[in-house]
């Protein structure tokens, strides 16, 4: 659900090995999540939404369990 609304705010999730583990970033008016693979499933879950419970999603219609994630 979170790679699904990031593809909705257009925003282009990559996975990659590197040190360190990832986040939210803009390069030429092109936004992006950075996520090293490495990290296990819950420490991925957990970049998207600290990264993404900053975002205003008034124009959007969020899934009562994203809402709730965003909201803990």
């Amino acid at each position: 659900m979170l790679e699904d609304l990031c593809h909705k705010l257009s925003i282009d999730v990559r996975y990659d090995r590197f040190f360190g583990h990832g986040g939210y970033c803009r390069l030429r008016d092109k936004a992006y999540f950075i996520i090293n693979k490495r990290l296990s499933n819950e420490a991925k879950e957990q970049i998207f939404i600290n990264e993404l419970k900053s975002f205003d999603f008034n124009d959007f219609s969020l899934p009562t369990k994203l809402k709730e994630l965003f909201h803990k």
